[in-house]
């Protein structure tokens, strides 16, 4: 028998009994009900949907039991459940805020109100690199910076970039391929190289110079330009900001229309006072 009619005649079986009070029902655990929806949740887990009921079940009867044992009178567990329950709801409800405000329309409206702002440079560039770790000692820095050194003399002496990197770049991965980084945008490396390179004309070497990683020589391989991004290459970023700008916008306006009573001196003392601060409306 296949797992779905399986699953569908113990839907039928349970409810024939008079277990269920809707069709939506599947299991009754003391005067607890175990819905299809509590199954479903159980099985994206992974499993059979009869396996997945009867790990609801087995959760139901602990719960049902912890609830009998008068559990549900401690303060710290009431507290905890509450906060599950206040979480999954405020998720639910970014979610859905979230979701309004980052339609495909609201996106590209978006998009073409930010698309001046969202240029950025870009340059193909080819560097050679002396690594210099963080921990490294003064003795080590000197050495690394008389490396690279070297390296700049045999460039500006008109030696070639590709070769020099081949043979002396610290980056095994570019190094083999004379250095070439390929393109890089604004905002994609570390600033301080982006900024090295940036204003470099094609074919001229830099000076030495330092970023977190060590000490660079580079070279631009085509004169920097300023580009545009396409709408799918920035959508997750519009969508994500789209998203925030909602929620928080949204909240600010929940602050008015919801009355908000603080008593803050509750916080250290733990005792009830008829005197009511931070009211807000």
């Amino acid at each position: 028998m296949k797992p779905g009619l399986v699953w569908g005649v113990l839907v039928l079986a349970v409810c024939g009994l008079g277990a269920c009070g809707s069709r939506e029902e599947v299991a009754r655990v003391g005067d607890t009900p175990v819905l299809l929806a509590d199954v479903a949740l159980q099985q994206q887990a992974g499993g059979t949907p009869e396996a997945a009921l009867e790990a609801v079940v087995d959760r139901t009867l602990l719960a049902e039991a912890a609830r009998r044992d008068g559990l549900l009178k401690d303060p710290a567990l009431t507290a905890r459940l509450e906060a599950a329950r206040r979480e999954v709801l405020a998720h639910a409800y970014v979610e859905s805020v979230g979701a309004k405000a980052s339609t495909e329309e609201a996106l590209r409206q978006r998009y073409a109100a930010q698309k001046d702002s969202l240029a950025r440079r870009e340059v193909h560039v080819a560097h050679i690199v002396v690594y210099v770790q963080p921990q490294a000692t003064e003795a080590e820095r000197v050495a690394a910076q008389a490396r690279i050194n070297r390296v700049y003399a045999r460039l500006v002496g008109g030696e070639d970039f590709a070769v020099v990197a081949r043979e002396t770049s610290e980056d095994a991965a570019t190094g083999s391929q004379g250095g070439d980084l390929g393109v890089l945008r604004e905002g994609q490396v570390d600033p301080r190289f982006f900024a090295a390179v940036a204003e470099l004309k094609p074919g001229v070497p830099s000076a030495p110079f330092t970023t977190p990683f060590g000490l660079h020589v580079a070279k631009a391989l085509e004169a920097p330009r300023t580009v545009v991004p396409s709408f799918e290459e920035v959508r997750g970023v519009l969508a994500a900001q789209a998203r925030n700008d909602a929620v928080q916008e949204r909240t600010e306006q929940l602050r008015k229309d919801i009355t908000v009573k603080r008593y803050p001196e509750r916080l250290s003392t733990g005792k009830a006072s008829g005197r009511t601060e931070g009211e807000s409306r």
